[in-house]
């Protein structure tokens, strides 16, 4: 709840904006089911089941259109690139001391220092980070593509690698891992039941599931091109393999 109203806030969005204090009010320790000895859990009363759906809704929401924004997305892959050229294989200092030291001041100072000396091995990621060069969305996962091949967003990266070169295209891939939210729910009969049981929302809720390939801009035209041409031999070549 907390981070959700704050994150909404600070970007600017509705996405996470949520009845906390219906749900609050609604929150019971309950045990897990009507049998004896079940064990307690965190659940509801009936009362505040929508208030329920609606926050993880509202996650929902937030995942698909806040946290795994691809703008958002490639900003960390480019980070992470300069984290890696700046700091080496060993990444982090395994030292307290020194890991506390590294903070994020210390981290924008290098990338600046990045930015304008050429010869740093993180001068790339800093430049794209910095003045806003960085790579463009080129493929994000669709239900059409998904259907012929779950893996379509691998399949356009790697055929884009082997086209024009690795260096100028990043896939970013993640589904999110679980199941629907559980929880014990307290019926105004005195009845507890599963809350997936008694809700369609949480019963259907969609787990996050992105995939996502950039390219460096200065490729961006050509890609494009070339995806628009070839898309459908390049989603449907693997299903075709297997079979």
């Amino acid at each position: 709840m907390d981070y959700l109203l704050r994150d909404s806030l600070h970007a600017g969005v509705v996405y996470g904006r949520i009845d906390q204090y219906r749900l609050i009010d609604t929150l019971r320790v309950l045990p897990e089911s009507d049998q004896d000895g079940a064990e307690p859990r965190v659940g509801i009363e009936a009362g505040g089941l929508q208030s329920a759906e609606g926050l993880l809704l509202a996650r929902y929401f937030m995942y698909s259109q806040v946290y795994f924004h691809p703008v958002r997305r490639i900003y960390d892959i480019h980070l992470c690139d300069f984290l890696t050229a700046w700091l080496g294989e060993n990444q982090f200092p395994t030292d307290l001391d020194r890991f506390l030291e590294l903070t994020d001041n210390e981290v924008l100072v290098e990338i600046a220092k990045a930015v304008r000396d050429e010869s740093h091995p993180g001068h790339e990621p800093a430049h794209r980070i910095a003045r806003r060069g960085h790579f463009r969305l080129l493929y994000e996962r669709n239900p059409t593509d998904a259907a012929k091949n779950p893996d379509a967003g691998e399949a356009v990266h790697n055929a884009a690698c082997q086209r024009f070169g690795g260096e100028f295209f990043r896939h970013d891939r993640y589904r999110e891992q679980g199941s629907a939210a559980d929880f014990p729910v307290k019926m105004r009969d005195g009845r507890i039941v599963s809350s997936v049981a008694e809700s369609d929302v949480l019963r259907n809720l969609p787990l996050v599931n992105v995939d996502y390939v950039f390219v460096a801009p200065e490729r961006r035209v050509e890609a494009e091109g070339w995806l628009a041409d070839n898309r459908d031999d390049i989603i449907g070549r693997v299903e075709e393999d297997e079979s």
